[in-house]
């Protein structure tokens, strides 16, 4: 989960003055305004490293991010102990995770700039693995050059190296930020943007974290597409998009036959519209995607779709300004386990943290999810939400999947029923400042039918972390 970075100071009247913000992807951040006049921009403390000049068309900006959170995790595999033999993790795990960022970004005018962006993170005290990956010490996280290749006035734009890619709600394609470790990719990327459009075709491999030093891309996974945005509409935008995923010979087939292990050729069209409208003194919102897939999974057909949907009202002219919201989350799984039909819906690569419950034990796979919450601002720095998720299986023949996509619990024969359970989620964000941020938060998940004694314990997950995090 992302927190907001915090407004700038207003000024007393007029026009709001530019100041430091900070974004998801950080070579996004803009420092432009530094050029104006003293008194025309809201100054900080790190002001001399955001925009120096070396020379007339050279800029430098340094920046970075250090966060830290505790977490104390119970019944992650719901009761089952973890590891072989001898080597047995407990079903209890209380640690601390590490990450430091710091990048620098070197930019010719609009026609050319290099960013690259440093990583340390590790965990301290972990006697069970807590969300993957959590530990990339030393290391480079990003290195990209941008080339603006039809000239500077054209937003046209070619991207290689070492980059983030995050698209849209991040539900398919999202660069995992709960993990200590963001997901990062060696890629080839054209993009487009203006203020009516925006237009990304790429072609890229995904970074391996574990156990290569210095870290490569994995040279079995393939994945180009294009992503599309129409803005032109106000307070509203459109997305279209395309992804082609190949795997080349690891790929286990969801279908319960053993040895089904091969290629994956894997196919996805989808779209989503979102917006918001005023209603009197309150503010509607809305937010829904569709996407489907095709191809071949180990020889089996490809034959899956989501559905996501979320809307919520805000009260703004009530105290604490409380929004009411409702969600809808489906992905759909396999009917016949022993027929040619792949029925499960891939998730791809995306951030799960903030759709399917923040204890992370589900997976936008075989699942239906439905959600109520309501957010409360009792602070204008302060959020606080509270969020009701019940789970259940599309199919009962198919596996409850985690948040990395492989199954956790099966029932081949489909005996043991299609309800999961239900989760209560409970955070707080507090922006301190504009560059600091605290955020606690608490969640359980109570078992349901799925879970009994021809499919292993029922145990309870529960998880409840303190994060800090500072950007400059």
């Amino acid at each position: 989960m992302q927190p907001a970075p915090s407004p700038a100071t207003q000024p007393a009247a007029g026009k709001p003055k530019p100041g430091p913000k900070y974004f998801v992807l950080r070579y996004d951040d803009d420092f432009s305004y530094l050029d104006g006049p003293e008194g025309s921009y809201e100054p900080d403390f790190f002001d001399p490293i955001k925009r120096i000049h070396i020379g007339d068309d050279v800029t430098l900006r340094l920046g970075g991010e250090i966060r830290g959170r505790l977490e104390s995790l119970t019944h992650k595999r719901y009761g089952l102990n973890e590891g072989r033999g001898r080597t047995r993790f407990p079903t209890q795990d209380t640690y601390f995770v590490h990450r430091y960022y710091y990048h620098a970004d070197v930019e010719y005018r609009k026609l050319l700039r290099v960013f690259v962006e440093g990583i340390s993170a590790w965990g301290e005290d972990i006697d069970k693995s807590p969300m993957p990956p959590f530990e990339d010490r030393f290391d480079a996280h990003q290195l990209f050059a941008d080339l603006r290749f039809l000239g500077e006035e054209v937003p046209l734009t070619l991207r290689v190296g070492r980059q983030e890619l995050n698209y849209g709600r991040q539900r398919l394609l999202g660069i995992l930020d709960w993990a200590n470790v963001r997901r990062t990719w060696d890629a080839v990327k054209v993009f487009w943007n203006d203020p009516a459009w925006s237009a990304d075709v790429f072609y890229a491999r995904p970074v391996d974290f574990f156990n290569k030093r210095p870290d490569r891309y994995d040279e079995d996974v393939h994945l180009y597409g294009w992503y599309n945005t129409y803005k032109g509409i106000r307070d509203h935008g459109i997305d279209a998009y395309f992804f082609a995923l190949r795997n080349s010979g690891r790929f286990t087939n969801a279908n319960f036959r053993r040895g089904d292990v091969g290629d994956l050729s894997l196919y996805t069209a989808g779209s989503r519209f979102w917006g918001k409208r005023p209603v009197g003194a309150h503010l509607w919102d809305y937010d829904t995607e569709l996407a489907g897939q095709w191809g071949k999974a180990s020889g089996d057909t490809i034959q899956a779709w989501m559905w996501s949907a979320d809307t919520g009202y805000a009260l703004s002219n009530l105290p604490w300004k409380p929004r009411i919201g409702v969600g809808l989350d489906y992905a759909s799984g396999d009917d016949d386990p022993f027929d040619d039909i792949h029925g499960t819906f891939n998730q791809l690569f995306p951030t799960p943290h903030a759709y399917l419950g923040l204890v992370d034990q589900v997976g936008r796979q075989n699942i239906w999810s439905q959600n109520v919450n309501l957010t409360l601002k009792p602070h204008e720095r302060v959020t606080t939400q509270l969020t009701w998720l019940t789970f259940w299986l599309d199919k009962n023949t198919d596996a409850l999947y985690g948040v990395t996509g492989l199954p956790v619990r099966r029932s081949v024969r489909g005996g043991v029923g299609t309800e999961v359970g239900h989760e209560l989620d409970w955070t707080l964000t507090w922006e301190i400042d504009r560059h600091a941020t605290l955020l606690l938060g608490y969640s359980h998940m109570w078992t349901s039918g799925f879970f009994n004694r021809r499919n292993g314990p029922d145990e309870e997950p529960d998880l409840f972390y303190v994060q800090y995090s500072y950007k400059f």
